[in-house]
């Protein structure tokens, strides 16, 4: 056997060990959090653009107008996960780094649905008082630690991040 069939055919195997379509490669985690980052700091922007418009320009401005700018991040980041995924399959953050989520059942394209939930997963967690910070980074660490690398929000979601190339 061909050095190459075999390693086509070992992928094959452990996609189906792990239940996943054949023909896809699973998205490293290094390139999940950098396209994080990424994303991040494209959501900064209209973040700033909204601090701006409520008149925030002093931590004192801040504090008087935290809710305000609090339902604007969930918005804009929702907007824009929600949105890149289900018409493009992967964000910019998931461009730059050549990757993109898929429905884990069929590799296709992620449904408007399941977008959704996708992307209400971190942010609903994110706004639980105290902790909301922790338990958002929670639900994209558990990646690290998952067989098929799904974090919280991809497990609800039905959707697994892998390699452009592969699909």
């Amino acid at each position: 056997m061909h050095p190459f069939d075999q390693a086509e055919f070992d992928k094959a195997q452990r996609n189906t060990e792990l239940g996943l379509p054949v023909g896809v490669t699973l998205a490293p985690i290094w390139r999940r959090v950098l396209a994080q980052v990424l994303d991040q700091l494209v959501i900064l922007i209209p973040v700033v653009l909204v601090a701006l418009a409520l008149g925030i320009r002093s931590t004192s401005d801040l504090t008087s107008k935290a809710f305000g700018l609090n339902v604007a991040v969930v918005a804009i980041a929702f907007a824009y996960e929600c949105t890149m995924i289900a018409a493009f399959g992967r964000t910019v953050g998931k461009f730059a780094l050549g990757t993109r989520a898929v429905r884990v059942d069929t590799a296709g394209p992620v449904l408007w649905s399941s977008s959704a939930v996708r992307a209400l997963v971190p942010l609903a967690a994110g706004v639980v008082p105290g902790i909301g910070y922790i338990l958002s980074i929670a639900v994209y660490a558990t990646a690290m630690l998952d067989k098929r690398q799904q974090g919280w929000h991809d497990k609800a979601a039905g959707t697994i991040v892998v390699l452009n190339a592969s699909v």
